[in-house]
């Protein structure tokens, strides 16, 4: 009974985790998991953290302008629109086998924050080379996302 009682414990609080980023953002197999942990870090830790996961094996790493532009603009964002409460999937577009681009909408209590992700995969991680974002989603989602379905 005890070593039940062990397991369930421990399953749950496994599985707790997912649950909660599947509540935020239904994860669809084909968003890049670099993707995902960044969001994952972003509610736990704030957008520095997430810059540390977005940036990870990308040329974005090394280049420290590039990111604190990134980081800062995610910064003021939230100063403006409350704090971050989740995120959703937009739509996941793959254009190589080495490439895709990822939109997303990072949800603050005041309004939304679109970003696109541009993946790549040269061996067998992705990384990020590039994030846009803006708070008009005119500016960042591709027109197809405005026709009528």
């Amino acid at each position: 009974m005890n070593k039940l009682f062990t397991f369930l414990a421990l399953s749950f609080a496994l599985c707790a985790p997912l649950a909660a980023q599947t509540a935020s953002a239904p994860v669809s197999s084909d968003v890049p998991t670099i993707v995902t942990d960044g969001f994952v870090a972003y509610a736990k830790s704030g957008s520095d953290s997430a810059m540390d996961v977005w940036c990870k094996n990308s040329p974005m790493e090394a280049d420290l302008t590039n990111r604190m532009t990134v980081a800062t603009n995610l910064t003021k964002f939230e100063g403006a629109y409350g704090k971050y409460i989740g995120w959703e999937l937009v739509k996941v577009y793959t254009l190589t086998p080495s490439t895709k681009v990822i939109f997303a909408v990072a949800k603050f209590e005041k309004g939304p924050l679109w970003l696109a992700f541009s993946c790549y995969k040269a061996t067998d991680t992705w990384n990020i080379p590039f994030i846009g974002m803006a708070s008009d989603a005119m500016k960042i989602l591709p027109a197809t996302a405005f026709k009528e379905q």
